[in-house]
């Protein structure tokens, strides 16, 4: 009498209305299976994906749990039993190399009950088509999916589950009276001008809560108030969020604020993301003009605000900087005004660039280009010493990216072209902004930054370097 194997079973079935691959009828045929082939399966190592697609190993917890366990040394079964290849994976990438690894490492096998294939080479080619067309399947099914449902959004009709102001009901969102004042009073006090962070506290000290539970932090915020589900218009992404373009079309439900409100928070908020440095502090939370602003002589990081009223290197409080660069507000308030008022009466000889303005954004986009453009041509470069481009072909290429950099150049060129005469009245008005004391924090931090792109602080020779939005 043959010894009995010990067997794991893989059960997968990705959708409810599969009768013939549910969980239940799989796990009968691959006992029956494994009683009549002389395997004895564990109830430890059954392991189930329910509603779970095939196409990723690593978004199914029961597969990797099963690779897991047989990896151990020695593996507590030697063969995996499925009901049929597809059962294991739709992706033929990751069905090579989990049976390869099983196989190898491991020496365990990987057995389909439905389709008996010979371990000889015929064998291999059938498995490999098996493979190739439950990967096919996937794809085309995916593909015809992904079509109803771009045709059910051209049409209107809601995909998504209903966002934060409005239920479903028959098919259709409805305004729950709560939240749509919830909503619309964001987009009023925003307009305000409220910080997000600000507007987040309050919609907490409410109890507003997400449909899931959860407290709406600024993230979400930020989300209510650039969803334009709330000024009537669906949005479905088809290729996933963050990924290709948006479809907008006009939906059935009744909008919460009016277009113009919605485009000017809109403005607003791209006006936000122009002057505001990536993770930098958000308004409502800037405890002086000058955090966040003025700079460690020693490494580079902004100085923050510490009780009661100084100035430290945040980067030292984590153990980043040597140095803690620690400073009066007032102190360095007045080094930073004093050092202002000193070169005002250079600011006729500059040309200020605001931070802020889109001619800004441009140049830094238009550089980026540059730059792209000259790795190619160093690569093209690299490319023909190597034999892999024929000179006629490298000077064709060459000579088309030079042309395109001589024309971002002179495009930047007249971009640097600015207004002469327009920076003392600049200055005047930063200098009136900083030195009046009704003027609020936010006021003066975004009047310093119109004019300062660096603010470094040396507490040993105790002097401050500015460094100027300008060019001669």
């Amino acid at each position: 009498m043959e010894p009995i194997q010990q067997a794991a079973c893989y059960i997968r079935v990705s959708t409810e209305d599969q009768t013939e691959y549910s969980p239940e009828a799989q796990r009968r045929a691959l006992e029956h299976y494994a009683r009549q082939h002389g395997f004895a399966i564990a109830p430890e190592h059954v392991y189930l994906d329910a509603g779970i697609s095939g196409r990723r190993a690593e978004t199914r917890p029961a597969f990797m749990a099963m690779i897991a366990a047989a990896k151990a040394k020695p593996p507590p079964f030697s063969a995996i039993l499925v009901h049929k290849f597809d059962r294991f994976a739709r992706n033929r990438e990751d069905s090579i190399v989990y049976k390869s690894l099983l196989r190898r490492q491991c020496g365990v096998q990987v057995i389909s009950i439905t389709e008996h294939l010979e371990d000889d080479r015929m064998g291999l080619i059938l498995e490999a088509m098996l493979e190739a067309m439950a990967e096919y399947y996937s794809l085309n099914l995916a593909e015809e999916v992904r079509k109803g449902m771009v045709e059910k959004a051209r049409r209107g009709e809601l995909q998504t589950a209903p966002p934060f102001g409005y239920r479903v009901a028959g098919h259709a969102l409805v305004p729950v009276p709560e939240e749509a004042r919830v909503v619309r009073e964001l987009y009023r006090r925003f307009l305000d001008g409220e910080s997000l962070a600000a507007l987040a506290r309050w919609t907490q000290q409410l109890g507003a809560r997400t449909h899931r539970g959860n407290f709406l932090d600024s993230r979400r915020v930020r989300y209510i108030l650039t969803n334009p589900v709330y000024r009537g218009v669906l949005r479905w992404h088809p290729q996933g969020r963050g990924r290709g373009e948006a479809l907008e079309v006009p939906g059935a439900h009744p909008p919460l604020v009016s277009q113009a409100d919605f485009q000017a928070v809109g403005e607003r908020l791209a006006a936000f993301a122009r002057r505001t440095p990536k993770h930098a502090r958000p308004w409502g939370d800037r405890k002086h003009w000058l955090a966040g602003l003025a700079k460690c002589a020693a490494c580079g990081g902004g100085l923050v605000f510490v009780k009661p009223h100084y100035l430290r290197c945040g980067r030292y409080g984590k153990g980043k900087c040597p140095c803690s660069q620690h400073v009066p507000v007032e102190e360095l308030e007045r080094a930073v005004l004093d050092r202002l008022r000193a070169d005002c009466a250079w600011a006729g000889a500059f040309a200020v660039l605001p931070a802020a303005s889109e001619e800004q954004k441009t140049r830094q986009a238009l550089a980026r280009e540059l730059a792209a453009l000259e790795r190619r041509e160093q690569r093209l470069r690299e490319a023909y010493l190597c034999g892999a481009e024929a000179l006629p072909e490298y000077r064709r290429a060459k000579g088309a990216l030079q042309d395109q950099q001589a024309a971002l150049r002179q495009h930047l060129a007249a971009l640097d072209q600015t207004a002469p005469g327009q920076a003392q009245a600049r200055w005047d008005t930063v200098l009136a902004t900083l030195e009046d004391p009704l003027a609020d924090t936010q006021a003066k931090h975004r009047a310093a930054q119109s004019i300062l792109a660096d603010c470094r602080w040396d507490r040993a020779s105790r002097t401050v370097c500015l460094t100027y939005r300008l060019k001669l």
